[in-house]
């Protein structure tokens, strides 16, 4: 808004906030306000900036109250992500998307370097090639919800907080053994709540896959 008053004006934090917004989709109030590490007016703020401009969309979340912040075409192109495709939040994915920005908010800020979904999309597109998924068969592939890029080499990360049908969680997990002996990843860590946990340790042992697999209580 460069006729506006200088406290009207998008600044490189309101972009970097807007960033982690453009890669997660549909990101939760507190996730972004934890990850931007700003107080509840400051955040607010920014927030009124990016709305101002065009660059950031703000809906109503669940009934608890809550706000849900979602990047504009004009906003991912504002943060230098035009490749990353938009969000389109549905009832069946929203909890699942808004969870991965809250584990992602909490783990970059730890200090790893996370790939959301969207991000790995569009890393596979640029190399015209299924870099980081697990391969199915028939042409079929599985990506991973998060990506991190560790030292050791690239670890792909599951979020699950419901169960799949034995068979296609069985196929999944082989797929992601072979993913790790081809070298193309370091491991596969899946986090999820106590239920869905004692039914992936389950399939893991079923299936052989631990030596590939690690299975971690979900923390948000």
């Amino acid at each position: 808004m460069p006729h506006g008053r200088r406290s009207d004006r998008v600044n490189q934090r309101d972009l970097a906030l807007l960033a982690f917004i453009a890669r997660y989709g549909t990101v939760p109030r507190e996730a972004a306000r934890l990850y931007s590490g700003a107080g509840r007016s400051v955040h607010l703020a920014r927030e009124r900036r990016l709305r101002l401009a065009g660059l950031l969309t703000v809906r109503p979340g669940f009934e608890d109250g809550s706000r849900l912040l979602i990047a504009t075409h004009a906003g991912r192109r504002a943060c230098g992500r035009p490749e990353l495709s938009a969000a389109r939040p549905s009832p069946a994915t929203l909890r699942h998307e808004i969870t991965l920005a809250r584990f992602g908010a909490q783990h970059e800020l730890a200090g790893e370097r996370i790939l959301s979904e969207r991000e790995i999309a569009a890393a596979e597109r640029a190399e015209g090639r299924r870099i980081y998924s697990a391969e199915l068969g028939r042409g079929r592939f599985h990506r991973a919800d998060l990506i991190r890029l560790a030292p050791g080499g690239p670890e792909a990360i599951e979020v699950e907080l419901t169960t799949k049908a034995a068979s296609r969680l069985d196929a999944i997990l082989r797929a992601w053994r072979f993913a790790v002996a081809e070298g193309r990843l370091a491991k596969v860590t899946y986090h999820c709540g106590p239920r869905t946990r004692r039914f992936l340790e389950a399939a893991v042992a079923r299936t052989a896959t631990g030596a590939a697999i690690e299975v971690h209580d979900l923390q948000t």
